[in-house]
């Protein structure tokens, strides 16, 4: 057996050393590669909502009949906190209409209502709170305020540290989140409020929910990658429409796919694909369907051609020069 292990002494040593130190770098920086990648901050369950007792949300029928989930509270110069005006939204514009954004531009603007309906300041009370360029809820406040310290740390401790959040390794408590947002806190709470509220007008912030919702778009993209979809058109159709999702058999897009087998081209393709998720109301109601297939489509009604499917973050910022700025 003479050989099958190097003498520890002399050379041998140097290089069992060597050999050694080498071993532990690795290791080392594996772990933390590991760490660092594994970290990621747990969003609040749904629904996170009630009615007295157990909170202090309403929960009563709009004009059109729905119940719906708002706050009691009265907003800034006592305006309704509960609804949101339509209006442009800048940064998403020039995102929605620069090559360098890719799909996710084009998606971008397809779930905003052509930037009319979502901003990226946008706050107000519906289920308890509703914001930001998506219309999160508040369940998805932990992973946004994660993208925002990774963005400024310092703008975040500056504007929030006096509130004396729940804060662990960066991840603001979800069950923290879930219980102000039961009592109408997220958004009827002055000082919360507040910070809130200038935080959304942040640079930073802005660029955080960009980084989140490329993050969303992403995980819709690899939801339906078995599709085989190949173009802008194609995966950026899917994105849009996976959101809130009827459950059924016939609103599963491989089986619209199976029914509109035999298509010339992707484009064509699709097309049909999204006719069969407004035939079947997919987004839960026939009007709701067609008016989002409607949008998707006149998004790409003069668009070129394209497979830019996956932007980075930096190119997608890099699409507009009104950060910071609001869209009132």
């Amino acid at each position: 057996m003479q050989g099958k292990w190097p003498m520890i002494g002399g050379t041998n040593r140097k290089r069992w050393d060597w050999f050694v130190s080498l071993a532990l770098v690795v290791l080392l920086h594996a772990a933390f590669h590991s760490a660092s990648h594994a970290q990621q901050c747990s969003n609040a369950k749904q629904p996170c909502r009630d009615t007295a007792p157990g909170g202090a949300l309403l929960h009563k029928p709009n004009k059109n009949g729905h119940l719906i989930w708002t706050v009691a509270c009265k907003g800034p110069d006592n305006q309704n906190p509960n609804v949101s005006a339509s209006r442009l939204d800048k940064m998403c514009d020039q995102i929605g209409a620069c090559p360098a954004a890719g799909g996710f531009g084009k998606f971008l603007k397809a779930v905003s209502g052509n930037c009319r309906s979502k901003q990226f300041d946008g706050y107000f009370g519906l289920d308890g709170m509703t914001y930001g360029i998506l219309d999160w809820t508040a369940n998805n406040l932990p992973r946004t305020f994660e993208f925002y310290q990774k963005r400024n740390q310092a703008k975040f401790v500056e504007v929030f540290g006096a509130l004396n959040l729940p804060i662990t390794n960066g991840c603001l408590d979800p069950a923290w989140v879930c219980d102000n947002n039961k009592k109408g806190n997220l958004t009827c709470d002055a000082g919360f409020h507040s910070a809130f509220a200038l935080s959304l007008k942040n640079a930073d912030f802005q660029k955080a929910q960009v980084d989140y919702a490329l993050s969303q778009y992403e995980e819709r993209l690899e939801r339906y990658k078995s599709l085989g979809l190949q173009t802008e058109y194609g995966n950026t159709a899917m994105a849009v429409v996976g959101n809130n999702l009827v459950d059924t058999a016939v609103c599963k897009p491989a089986a619209w796919k199976a029914k509109c087998a035999g298509k010339p081209d992707e484009k064509t393709l699709v097309a049909c694909m999204l006719e069969q998720y407004a035939k079947n109301a997919c987004r839960g109601s026939l009007k709701g369907s067609r008016d989002r297939v409607t949008v998707i489509n006149k998004v790409f009604a003069d668009a070129p051609a394209s497979t830019n499917i996956h932007p980075t973050a930096d190119a997608i910022v890099g699409c507009s020069d009104k950060w910071g700025t609001s869209s009132n």
